[in-house]
């Protein structure tokens, strides 16, 4: 087989499915789609190899567009020592580049994993780390079900002990922004005061991370103030920020309420608060507190 179009939800599993097919080779080329024409790697994937064995051209970022057409060609007839792997993120079956891959190469597509418990547990089989059923569950929490994300946490934890309990991963790991903080910004932004103290106190009790909410409050207040400095439509604004419509029409919405000068405030006002979580010794809480006093 000579190319080969892969497309997954997670990257380790990806890398998994590049290993079986580059077989531990050490003639792999690695290429990104966002650097270099399709011209460029088609010539790549035509070069003779010197010792004459066989070449692996990984492709990352390749789309299924018209821009691309030229490779069909190529694929039609591969370099007989030139293994080609595009990875893509978005499958487009009416795409001619995918209908010559099917027909003439191989398709592969890494749907979500139905049963993350066990694939962590088989993960960690292979690293020699013991892990307990409640520890799999708090990092599924923890990372929103995020298979990559709990991978990582383990990796990290394993540093420190290949026994992980419950106890390891309250101890070395945190909890990721989830859909209770969303709705806390939401209140923040509207500046709903009874709610704010309401979120405030569950959010205090729960010992939720502070930072990450900054970041988050702080991504809010960047977007209303770009969509407010942009005359333009909603979306002509979501394609010039590259977001997606419907953030932006929420966003707009939500701008009303402030000036330009208003927003610009709050942004320095999370510079100095994400500053001092970092560099002073007060309680992470109280500082949270003061911001959200002054809203």
């Amino acid at each position: 087989m000579n190319s080969y179009l892969i497309s997954s939800f997670s990257l380790r599993l990806l890398y998994d499915e590049i290993d079986k097919i580059t077989a531990n080779s050490n003639n792999i080329i690695k290429i990104n789609m966002d650097e270099i024409t399709i011209n460029d790697l088609i010539n790549e994937c035509s070069y003779y190899s010197l010792l004459n064995d066989v070449k692996y051209v990984v492709v990352n970022n390749f789309k299924l567009s018209s821009d691309n057409n030229k490779i069909i060609n190529y694929l039609k007839d591969p370099h007989p020592n030139t293994v080609l792997i595009l990875i893509t993120d978005k499958i487009d079956k009416r795409s001619i580049i995918y209908k010559e891959i099917v027909k003439s190469g191989k398709l592969i597509i890494v749907e979500d994993v139905k049963n993350l418990n066990q694939k962590i547990n088989v993960y960690c089989q292979k690293k020699d780390i013991k892990i307990d059923f409640k520890a799999v569950n708090k990092l599924l929490e923890n990372n929103l079900n995020n298979y990559d994300l709990v991978l990582n946490e383990i990796d990290k934890i394993s540093i420190a002990t290949n026994n992980i309990t419950l106890d390891e991963v309250i101890k070395y790991t945190f909890k990721l922004i989830g859909e209770d903080n969303f709705t806390f910004c939401d209140v923040v932004i509207k500046k709903d005061y009874p709610k704010i103290i309401t979120h405030f106190n569950e959010f205090k009790q729960l010992k939720q991370e502070v930072i990450p909410f900054v970041a988050l409050l702080a991504s809010q207040y960047r977007l209303m103030y770009a969509v407010k400095s942009l005359n333009e439509t909603p979306d002509k604004i979501a394609k010039e920020l590259g977001v997606h419509p419907y953030r932006v029409k929420l966003a707009k919405e939500k701008s009303y309420m402030y000036s330009k000068e208003e927003l610009q405030k709050k942004l320095l006002d999370l510079c100095d608060l994400d500053y001092n979580l970092k560099t002073s010794m007060v309680d992470k809480y109280m500082l949270l507190k003061i911001f959200l006093v002054n809203v």
